[in-house]
């Protein structure tokens, strides 16, 4: 983790200061903080570090027990997601959408990216042979995948801020593979 986050700070130092920039905050999925960099008028480079309320996504957890080996001869009773980490890094294509008398600048953008996420689960369940015997068992869950990103952003004119919001899907190819994930935030960004 630790090599990740020296990584992404050596990109982020290489890439240089000459154009806008922004950090801020993302409320969603994932919650967290949110580093871009402008490319110029039309691109950008983003990456995120967050995660996902303990609640969120269920119904993913609960299938995947069915999928674990090992799991055969139980029953799932319930779960209990103990920690979530998400990282995102991802390449933009902004496109402004011209809009009459509005102060700031409003874009349309898309782009592609890369998405891990890790997650560490609690299960409880019981075996179908000893019903009354339950048993409890704690996973690592490693989602990695390309993600596709389609989103609005306005920049107001006189305040160095933007706000955003924006919906995502990642094809998951490690642990569910070939499973897709959508995501989606708000967020709003200081530029500097």
């Amino acid at each position: 983790m630790k090599q990740i986050l020296a990584l992404i700070f050596i990109f982020i130092s290489g890439v240089g200061f000459s154009q806008r920039q922004g950090i801020g905050l993302r409320l969603g999925d994932p919650t967290g903080a949110t580093y871009k960099k402008y490319l110029g008028k039309s691109n950008a480079i983003e990456f995120g570090l967050g995660f996902a309320p303990a609640r969120w996504h269920n119904s993913y957890y609960i299938n995947s027990f069915d999928e674990y080996s090992g799991y055969d001869s139980y029953r799932y009773q319930n779960h209990t997601v103990q920690s979530t980490l998400y990282l995102q890094a991802r390449y933009l294509f902004h496109y402004p959408l011209p809009v009459e008398n509005l102060e700031g600048k409003l874009d349309w953008y898309w782009g592609v990216g890369g998405l891990l996420k890790v997650a560490k689960i609690k299960y409880s369940f019981r075996d179908n042979d000893s019903p009354f015997a339950p048993g409890t068992d704690v996973k690592n869950d490693f989602d990695i995948g390309p993600e596709g990103i389609l989103g609005m952003e306005y920049t107001f004119q006189d305040v160095p801020l933007s706000v955003f919001s924006e919906g995502s899907l990642m094809l998951e190819f490690l642990d569910r593979p070939l499973t897709f994930r959508s995501f989606g935030c708000i967020g709003v960004r200081y530029n500097f």
